[in-house]
């Protein structure tokens, strides 16, 4: 007889299920939004002023609501399957570094290159807002039990490299929507009196696979690493469904030209 689920997996099994059904619902919405461009212009047409000040405040908290629903998905199920202490320490890890790493580039210009961030991720603690950790913590551990996935055997330097190439993959996808579409972040130039530039600089790409590689690599728990192809599904289903939503925005920016 196999061992019974432990008393916080059974409580938290319905709010990862609820939260799952949530984050897909709002997927649906941030896709329409995202692919077909919809702002507060689009909503002109709408008569009435209340549903529209509402659709607007929707979209005004559209992206960091979407975001935080990832994350936190990833992480009751992390907890529900590992732990709360192993979803803490993880969480401190990936959003930690992944927060330490645009605050630094942020005030230096390095590595990841001249950024300023917007609040359209949220609160700034210091020069990084909320969401930033967040996005990064969804799609580190989504891209690592991607790899877990198809590969249950995969060694800890196999696991981190392939982990980053996956996040590398990501950002890649993501990158042109952040910068010239929602805003999420601004690429000075090197000289401070020239306007944004809107090209993230390779050094970006770099230090976001290795940072993601490295990460992974801290994430080392043998029972997650033998962890079963249905364990490691529904953050392998964010990941997919992130990405999915990026390339289709890209899609819908290149067809509005």
């Amino acid at each position: 007889m196999g061992s019974r689920p432990s008393l916080l997996a059974r409580w938290l099994e319905p709010l990862v299920s609820g939260l799952w059904i949530l984050f897909l619902l709002w997927t649906a919405w941030i896709a329409c939004v995202w692919t077909f461009a919809i702002g507060d212009a689009s909503l002109d047409a709408i008569g009435n002023r209340d549903l529209r000040a509402v659709l607007v405040r929707i979209i005004g908290i559209g992206d960091i609501a979407w975001i935080t629903f990832a994350a936190a998905s990833v992480h009751l199920w992390l907890a529900e399957t590992e732990g709360l202490s192993t979803a803490r320490r993880w969480a401190l890890i990936v959003g930690g570094g992944a927060a330490a790493l645009g605050a630094v580039s942020a005030v230096t210009g390095w590595p990841l290159g001249a950024i300023q961030y917007s609040t359209q991720l949220g609160m700034k603690f210091g020069p990084v807002p909320v969401g930033l950790p967040l996005l990064w913590y969804a799609l580190v551990i989504g891209a690592r039990q991607t790899v877990l996935w198809w590969r249950p055997s995969a060694g800890p330097w196999p696991l981190a490299l392939s982990t980053g190439v996956l996040a590398l993959l990501a950002d890649a996808n993501l990158e042109p929507l952040a910068a010239k579409v929602r805003a999420f972040w601004f690429w000075r130039a090197a000289d401070p009196a020239q306007p944004p530039v809107f090209t993230a600089p390779w050094t970006n790409y770099a230090a976001w696979f290795l940072a993601a590689a490295v990460l992974a690599f801290l994430l080392r728990e043998e029972r997650v690493a033998a962890a079963s192809r249905r364990d490691a599904l529904r953050p392998v289903l964010i990941f997919l469904t992130l990405n999915a939503v990026f390339l289709a925005a890209n899609l819908g920016r290149v067809l509005r030209g």
